[in-house]
């Protein structure tokens, strides 16, 4: 089993585990960081990092 640190919070989580990733720059983060991520594009189911992006469930 591997981890994998989350791009948010940085924690080391499973790599098995559900992710929500952004389906244009490939920004991923664990499923508990979606309520809290923030950035200069959006926050929630929008990415935080690109202009287009949308996190999607992995």
């Amino acid at each position: 089993m591997g981890y994998i640190p989350c791009q948010n919070c940085g924690k080391q989580i499973p790599s098995e585990w559900t992710w929500m990733m952004c389906d244009k720059c490939g920004f991923r983060i664990c499923l508990p960081c979606l309520n809290n991520h923030k950035g200069k594009y959006g926050s929630g189911y929008k990415c935080s990092r690109c202009v287009s992006g949308q996190m999607r469930r992995t």
